[in-house]
């Protein structure tokens, strides 16, 4: 059982839907931040690579009560919290929200961040996106997860001329039809240049490969 003086957490904060995560491994990605935050709620926004170090990050949920969730989870767990297996420290943030002050979507990189709009999450499957985008090249690596500003997939390519052709080409357009026979309605894709140059998935699902 973790004592009082657990160095993970740090109480003299007030509560704050924003919780501040120390400790990281200094390649730690948006989706690991996502998922180590998705157990207790819904993950509205994250922020990695903050610090002189570049590891510490942010972790923004929809509710209050669901960072309070995951702060007295490993508060009281035996197990700490953990990515990729180093312990990281969580604490309450002295922000409400995250601002993410750069805009990351206008440096040319190899992996594209891509925004469905119009679908509810998983409506739009990894073989599908795959089909879409190998068009252009080899899709190394497919992500998808949620966010507030909807449905999100980063795509992995070879280099930054592939994914700047494919950006090029389906930026603002729709998903073809037949190959979302079940969808009611349209899904347009809205594309930025992801920070990430290397995606990291740790296992293939229905989510990534």
């Amino acid at each position: 059982m973790a004592s009082g003086g657990n160095p993970q957490f740090r109480y003299t904060q007030p509560p704050s839907k924003v919780i501040h995560v120390r400790n990281l491994p200094w390649e730690c990605t948006d989706e690991e931040l996502t998922e180590l935050g998705s157990l207790f709620g819904k993950v509205v926004n994250t922020k990695c690579n903050v610090g002189a170090n570049r590891n510490q990050a942010f972790i923004e949920f929809a509710d209050q009560n669901q960072a309070i969730a995951m702060i007295s989870y490993y508060a009281s767990s035996a197990e700490p919290a953990q990515v990729r297996g180093k312990n990281v420290y969580l604490q309450y943030s002295n922000r409400q929200e995250i601002v993410n002050s750069k805009n990351t979507g206008d440096a040319a990189g190899n992996v594209l961040l891509v925004t469905m709009e119009g679908v509810l999450p998983d409506a739009v499957s990894i073989d599908v996106l795959h089909l879409v985008f190998s068009a252009f090249g080899y899709v190394h690596k497919i992500a998808t997860f949620e966010k507030a500003s909807g449905y999100q997939a980063l795509i992995q390519f070879s280099d930054a001329e592939t994914a700047s052709s494919a950006k090029a080409a389906l930026d603002g357009r729709c998903i073809p039809s037949y190959l979302l026979p079940e969808l009611d309605g349209s899904c347009t894709l809205r594309i930025n240049y992801s920070a990430h140059s290397v995606l990291n998935v740790k296992f293939q699902s229905h989510r990534s490969r």
